[in-house]
């Protein structure tokens, strides 16, 4: 466990400074801050009548050991003062509400009361006793505060059973405080789904029923160095980086130089005889891809198939009107119809060849 408590004594001047920050209870195993055992042996070095200054910086924990913390500092003889340089919570105000101790609290630091939670394991009598034990425990923590504000009963357990959060004005005004520290200004803020609170860390979750706009929702402030990007636009970069500028603009020039000899060369990979045309207008439009041009291609030699056959078609019809003349045994007709086949068959393998080298 980290060690989130100090304790400083001038022997001299018989003072000591003490500093509770973090989990009331706090042990090695969870959560870091202090509890009374760990507390307790450097709190008995202190001389019974010194002057104690205590900051407090708590979002809480446990009840018995905010009791314990009290009631060594209800017994001291000398002088308390209490400052809340952050947040005193739950646990944290029994804390804050040692009788005679004068509690200061800076502009920004907050305070917060409310019912006593606990979870509970086992039957129906054990979870009974255990909600006995913690209404004998609520009583007790109301006559802490009813003795550090002198409000009624009634009227503190109004704001406990409400979890009432307390700014420092309200919480001077309600007595749990007794002087508010104009010089000084706690800071809070959310961020990522925790509080901030004077560098102390908590999940915003605890805050669930805090009044509207009393977490601030702060950003961090930008620096120098993203406020000038900020307002940067290209003709700013240009007139103050024109050295960037040119080193960009050369970059590109590269890259899209490098690029376009990748594409044509891609092209004439899958150049075929018959197409000329189509290779040379997707070499020079400058955007036709090697995989468009073998659409185009595949294209071309389906439309020139179908007009080869066409055209078969057309001549066969044309020599069905011719009759046999000449030498005997030889057929016009026979004969002119297998040169067309040959003709055919020599297109259709030129073609297939083609294809086998754009596929």
């Amino acid at each position: 466990m980290n060690k989130f408590w100090n304790v400083k004594t001038d022997d001299g001047a018989k003072k000591a400074r003490i500093d509770l920050f973090g989990y009331v209870g706090g042990s090695k195993e969870w959560n870091d801050g202090f509890n009374e055992k760990d507390f307790l042996d450097e709190f008995r070095a202190i001389p019974s009548d010194a002057e104690l200054e205590i900051s407090v910086n708590s979002f809480g924990g446990s009840v018995y050991t905010g009791l314990s913390i009290y009631s060594l500092l209800k017994a001291h003889k000398g002088s308390i003062t209490i400052r809340v340089d952050g947040a005193a919570m739950s646990a944290a105000t029994i804390i804050t509400s040692v009788p005679g101790a004068k509690v200061i609290m800076p502009k920004g630091s907050m305070m917060m009361i409310h019912k006593v939670s606990s979870g509970v394991w086992g039957n129906t009598d054990d979870m009974r006793k255990a909600a006995d034990d913690m209404e004998k425990l609520e009583e007790n923590l109301i006559s802490i505060y009813v003795e550090k504000t002198g409000r009624a009963v009634d009227e503190i357990k109004e704001k406990v059973n409400a979890e009432s959060y307390f700014t420092a004005e309200e919480a001077v005004e309600f007595g749990l405080a007794d002087e508010i520290d104009e010089t000084t200004e706690v800071k809070n803020m959310t961020s990522g789904g925790f509080v901030m609170l004077n560098g102390l860390k908590a999940d915003s979750r605890f805050f669930a029923n805090a009044p509207k706009g009393f977490i601030h929702a702060e950003q961090p402030k930008a620096s120098a160095v993203q406020k000038e990007v900020h307002k940067m636009n290209l003709e700013t970069l240009k007139a103050e980086h024109p050295e960037l500028v040119q080193a960009i603009r050369n970059e590109a020039i590269a890259e899209g130089a490098a690029q376009e000899r990748a594409r044509i060369q891609a092209i004439e990979d899958i150049a075929v005889v018959g197409h000329e045309n189509l290779v040379n207008a997707a070499k020079f439009d400058g955007k036709t891809t090697a995989e468009a041009l073998a659409v185009q291609i595949l294209k071309a030699d389906k439309a020139r198939g179908a007009q080869m056959l066409k055209d078969r078609k057309s001549d066969a019809k044309a020599l069905e009107g011719i009759e046999s003349e000449g030498n005997e045994g030889l057929d016009p007709k026979a004969e002119a119809k297998a040169k067309l086949d040959a003709e055919m068959k020599a297109a259709i393998e030129a073609g297939a060849r083609d294809r086998k080298s754009v596929v």
